[in-house]
């Protein structure tokens, strides 16, 4: 028995990839061998990927190139149609958004941006948290989650040592201090023979206790979850914030056309209050659970931690020196490619593709023309595969008929108010987001959305905007997000600390979700109404 359980440990154990790989294609080879239908092939692929994705048996971004291989030679799709997948306009756009947030980093655009917002709210702790949050939610909406969040994780680290050290350093200032004051009010009680108030005295020093007193374990927590909580709600802000949303892009042009309404604009009309509410949300839950709701309202920090904390935040900026024109150069460009993108077709306005006529000019040009005058700018003058595949898989699941039989298996849910089917739907995909890919997530269930929504003859942007928000309310576990894990591993967290504060998060982002989809929602989108361009045949 020993030596099985040797055997186990060395030799099996450590290959549990490669067995994945393996045996994942044998156990699921049934579904296609009992009902030998292009339906059936297609859900064994897209099943295939996905254990892939979920389980990172393969490098994600191998995973992702499988569909040029699995569906061709299961006759879903054809090789040109599936490659095609892998460049379309919503892959340009990814690309000339990856290029513009390298551009960022290099120019250190961004750790002087974070410093001196942090250095303008404050530096008490809830401040402090109210400044990551901002500054990362910020760069989030632009830059990949990941490197936002690995970015501000050292920042938090210093703030984390500082505090702890003048803890450390002030456990005995308090004697000093009152020793001092009572030698002052003796004094002055021998010229005013007039009691000296120990009361008061003793009153300020009791409020002062709690402070001195709060440990390393209560201050890494919120100071990192917070940072973590904000990477995942900036996604949401805009298009290219996160893959889901370009996912949403990608398959609603595929399926219905660029006449949906659906632009860069009218999205931020959307997800831009639901980011900076469910950020907002975060904020006051981390401070409640961790810090106590008296630090809403008060906040009892030493006064000489948060001088100590401002001054290393201090000569960190200081250290960069000044502004470089290498850095405004590139926050130039970047207000220049949010406002082109913004303006392209803004909806409550004719936007400035309104001048070309001829040629349908679209967000991934915009972004190619700001990419080609960094390359063209000097930074010292002298004086794409990943959502590829996830869209291939949305291709196989419409042109196999797959995603219209298992949106023809959903249309039981028409007996549900609209409003509890949204409800069902965020709950699901929340829970699905915490352990696998939220873009994964996105390109398996965004094409069934669309076609239950058609099946339910309802708005289908009523029932996939919800979908791909839902997408990011990964708050609870350390390996759902990429920010998660950072934030974890710096922060030497517990997993009961971000499941305490995740289940809370996770369930309020839902909610908002329920007040901002048929609220602003169908202000921006007319969610009530089944349009027009519905009725457009889904691609089969």
């Amino acid at each position: 028995m020993a030596c099985c359980r040797l055997t186990l440990r060395d030799d099996i154990l450590p290959f549990w990839r490669s067995w994945v790989v393996v045996l994942v294609p044998l156990l699921l080879c049934p579904l296609p061998l009992i009902s030998n239908t292009k339906e059936a092939w297609c859900g064994y692929g897209v099943l295939i990927i996905a254990s892939y994705w979920m389980t990172e048996a393969l490098p994600v971004a191998a995973t992702a190139l499988l569909p040029t291989v699995l569906f061709p030679l299961f006759g879903v799709l054809d090789t040109s149609t599936a490659s095609q997948q892998y460049m379309t306009s919503t892959n340009l756009l990814s690309m000339a958004g990856l290029m513009v947030a390298v551009a960022v980093e290099k120019s250190n655009f961004h750790t002087r941006a974070a410093l001196r917002v942090v250095l303008t709210v404050g530096s008490s702790v809830k401040w402090l948290m109210m400044g990551f949050m901002g500054i990362t939610m910020f760069f989030s909406m632009w830059m990949s989650n990941t490197a936002t969040t690995a970015m501000v994780a050292p920042m938090v680290e210093a703030v984390v040592e500082n505090l702890t050290e003048k803890m450390d350093d002030s456990e005995d200032e308090p004697v000093t201090e009152k020793e001092e004051t009572r030698q002052s009010e003796r004094d002055v009680e021998t010229l005013n023979m007039e009691p000296a108030g120990f009361d008061e005295i003793s009153t300020e020093l009791t409020e002062k206790k709690p402070a001195t007193t709060m440990t390393v374990e209560q201050l890494r927590p919120p100071l990192f979850l917070c940072v973590a909580y904000a990477a995942n709600c900036g996604g949401m802000g805009t298009l290219t914030g996160t893959t889901p949303n370009l996912v949403l892009r990608g398959i609603v042009e595929q399926y219905y056309g660029t006449e949906t309404g659906l632009s860069f604009a009218s999205y931020m009309l959307l997800g831009v209050p639901t980011m900076l509410l469910c950020t907002l949300i975060g904020w006051i839950l981390l401070i409640v659970i961790f810090l106590g709701p008296r630090y809403l309202l008060k906040d009892p920090t030493d006064p000489a931690r948060i001088a100590a904390v401002r001054r290393s935040l201090q000569d960190r900026y200081d250290a960069l020196g000044p502004i470089k024109f290498h850095e405004s150069a590139v926050f130039t460009l970047l207000c220049l490619l949010v406002a082109l993108w913004f303006f392209r077709e803004p909806q409550f306005m004719p936007g400035w593709n309104v001048l070309f006529t001829e040629t349908n000019i679209d967000d991934g040009t915009a972004g190619m023309l700001i990419v080609a005058l960094m390359f063209m700018i000097p930074a010292r003058p002298r004086f794409w595969c990943l959502k590829g595949g996830g869209f291939a898989v949305a291709e196989a699941t419409t042109e196999s008929g797959l995603c219209t039989w298992l949106g023809e298996q959903l249309t039981s849910l028409d007996v549900l108010p609209n409003p509890v089917i949204i409800l069902l739907i965020a709950i699901f995909i929340t829970m699905l987001t915490e352990v696998c890919s939220n873009g994964a997530i996105a390109s398996v269930m965004l094409p069934v959305m669309a076609q239950l929504a058609v099946s339910l003859r309802v708005n289908p942007l009523y029932l996939m905007l919800p979908t791909t928000l839902s997408c990011s309310f990964a708050f609870m576990l350390p390996v759902a997000t990429p920010p998660n894990a950072i934030v974890f591993g710096a922060g030497n967290l517990k997993s009961k600390d971000m499941l305490r504060a995740g289940i809370v998060m996770n369930l309020l982002c839902v909610c908002v979700t329920m007040l901002v989809i048929p609220t602003l929602g169908n202000a921006v989108f007319d969610l009530d109404t089944f349009p027009d361009w519905a009725n457009t045949t889904i691609p089969i």
